[in-house]
């Protein structure tokens, strides 16, 4: 295979210039020599810190700028680095238990269930969830009688007695 005339004097070219970058640092002048050394003196000589030839670290500082003098270079659009504002915790009114009316009470006299807040249909020793105006009560039946249930509201230590009330009977 026979190389046309402009590469062959490329390639010279770039074999003379490897050739000189290769030669180049070999070509420095010498260290001058050291100077002779002089007695010791009655002073103990310092004890020098241990040299390497690698160059001092150097230590890179990121400060962390937040919007709007600064953004994530990555995602530009991104919010994550935006200043949260502490959301304030506004007092949840627990839904009053005062809410809870027995509706009826269906079965026979051994087996009887409550219907309480027109919602849910409990048993005795049954825990449940009622809703009620201001979100969910759970609460516990502990006993059915003719026409009263006595129920546990969750979190509450006394027990609340819901009478069946007599309207329109």
């Amino acid at each position: 295979m026979r190389i046309p005339p402009p590469f062959r004097q490329g390639i010279r070219i770039a074999a003379a210039a490897g050739l000189m970058l290769c030669l180049v640092p070999a070509c420095k002048p010498a260290a001058p020599p050291a100077a002779p050394a002089k007695p010791a003196a009655a002073k103990p000589a310092p004890v020098a810190a241990p040299s390497s030839n690698a160059a001092p670290a150097s230590l890179s500082v990121f400060e962390q700028l937040m919007p709007p003098n600064g953004r994530d270079p990555f995602f530009p659009n991104s919010h994550r680095r935006d200043v949260q504002l502490s959301p304030v915790p506004t007092p949840t009114p627990q839904p009053a238990s005062s809410e809870l009316v027995l509706k009826g009470i269906v079965g026979s006299a051994n087996h009887r269930l409550a219907l309480i807040n027109d919602d849910s249909i409990m048993e005795v020793g049954e825990e449940g969830s009622v809703r009620v105006p201001g979100g969910h009560v759970k609460l516990r039946c502990l006993e059915i009688g003719e026409d009263y249930a006595v129920i546990q509201v969750a979190g509450e230590v006394q027990t609340k007695r819901l009478q069946l009330s007599k309207k329109g009977l």
